[in-house]
Formats: structure tokens, C-alpha cells, sequence
């Protein structure tokens, strides 16, 4: 990734980043650990997380944890302690209710605009030139999205939004969890959702515009046991 001179300026919002998911995919291996902190390499996988989004620019961190979160806490505060010059908050979602219920319980102690992340990917894109489009786009949630072959999500590429009705003729994408978010969003529904998704796709999006920023690979991953080698192989600290 090589940042142009005025990306280099741009100063990034506080990053949000879910890690209380269960993992039960993972089978043994989440039984007594949570995900993000499965150890690629003898380092736990949300260190190379950390990093990678430091490197990008991101200097405050908000961190949603449930599942297991006394490990998972003890490997977060470390890692700060180690890195004083940035700054993060722990959030603990106590009911598992589930991304979107979590998030919007804490939005009053949340920066107006900031990005949102899951603790189980990182992907290889310019995360300055995803906010100045976010910026460009005047929306108030550009998602990252991936060309798939089982993809549920239609573009509108000449007006840089996400199609309201997908159509069977269009080139189909997936949603790949990178967001930047503007919470005044979670003022348009008065309903409940139990994933931040559902809320976009089955709520927000049929009367609010979506902007996309397409990214061209998949993220690495530590979903299953294949993603974890992959992720393993390709992946240094």
C-alpha cells in the first residue's frame, strides 16, 4: 500500500472493532479461547489486527468484547500498555445481543464518524482513500465490498451506491464487514436487529443510500480451519 501525499495528511476516526463473537465454526480450538486471540504464529491473531491498523494510520480504538472477555481483555490491555501513545476503550456486550444492539447501546460515548471492523480479518486496501470517498460520497456509511460468485449485493456503479433491488443481471458482491459510519444512521430505524447487517440490508438501505468501496481480494481470514492456513501462510507480524 503506498499513500500519495495528501492521503499521508488525512487523519483517520477512532476505530470500532467487534471481537465478542463465539467462533463455534473454529470447534475446539474457541471451546476455552476466544477467536481473536487464537495465536498465528505464537502471537495472538488480534495483534497482527492492531498493528495492521495502526500502520494504516488509527490512533484510538474502541473494542467491543463478550465471549470469554477476561482473555481477550488481558491480551488488549498488553497490547496498549506496549503502544501508550495510543488510546482505546474497552466495551462489554454482558447479554450477547448481537453487533448492532452492542454498538448502539455505547453510540453516546462514540466519535460522530468512525470505522468498524470485525476482529477476525485483515485485507490489504487503502483505508485513507476508503474515507475520502466515504467523505466524497456525503452517505452515511460507505461498506467494503468483494466480487463473488454467491454474493447477494448489486452495485450502481455510476452513482457509487449499493442498488436498492438487486438485479439477477448484475455482477454480484459480498459484504466484506469494513465500514465507515456516521451514527446519526442509527437514528433512521426504531427497530432491533441482531447483526449490524441486517439493519443495513433490511432496514437502512431501502430508504437511505449505501456508498461501496470494492475491494479486490479476500480478506485473510480466521473464520474456519482452511482460513486459518491460509491466513497463517501469508501473514508475518
Amino acid at each position: 500500500m503506498i499513500l500519495n501525499k495528501k492521503e499521508k495528511k488525512i487523519t483517520l476516526p477512532p476505530c470500532v472493532i467487534m471481537a465478542g463473537g463465539l467462533g463455534k465454526r473454529l470447534g475446539s480450538l474457541t471451546k476455552n479461547t476466544p477467536k481473536p486471540i487464537i495465536k498465528i504464529k505464537k502471537i495472538p491473531y488480534i495483534i497482527f489486527l492492531f498493528n495492521w491498523l495502526r500502520k494504516n494510520g488509527f490512533k484510538k480504538f474502541y473494542i467491543f468484547t463478550s465471549y470469554k472477555k477476561e482473555k481477550i481483555n488481558k491480551v488488549i490491555k498488553n497490547y496498549f500498555l506496549k503502544n501508550k501513545e495510543l488510546k482505546y476503550k474497552i466495551f462489554t456486550d454482558k447479554k450477547r445481543s448481537g453487533t448492532f444492539k452492542a454498538l448502539s447501546d455505547q453510540l453516546r460515548f462514540l466519535d460522530n464518524i468512525f470505522f468498524y471492523t470485525n476482529a477476525d480479518e485483515i485485507a490489504n486496501f487503502n483505508i485513507k482513500k476508503m474515507f475520502t470517498q466515504f467523505i466524497k460520497s456525503k452517505t452515511g456509511i460507505t461498506c467494503c465490498v468483494l466480487k463473488a460468485k454467491n454474493g447477494q449485493i448489486s452495485l450502481n456503479k455510476k452513482k457509487g451506491m449499493i442498488d436498492k433491488v438487486c438485479s439477477k443481471k448484475k455482477e454480484k458482491y459480498i459484504d466484506c464487514g469494513y465500514k465507515f459510519f456516521s451514527k446519526k444512521i442509527f437514528n433512521k430505524t426504531k427497530k432491533s436487529f441482531s447483526k449490524i447487517e441486517h439493519f443495513l440490508y433490511n432496514g437502512y438501505l431501502k430508504k437511505e443510500d449505501i456508498s461501496f468501496f470494492i475491494l479486490k481480494k479476500l480478506p485473510l481470514r480466521i473464520d474456519t480451519a482452511l482460513d486459518i492456513k491460509r491466513t497463517t501462510k501469508f501473514l508475518s507480524e
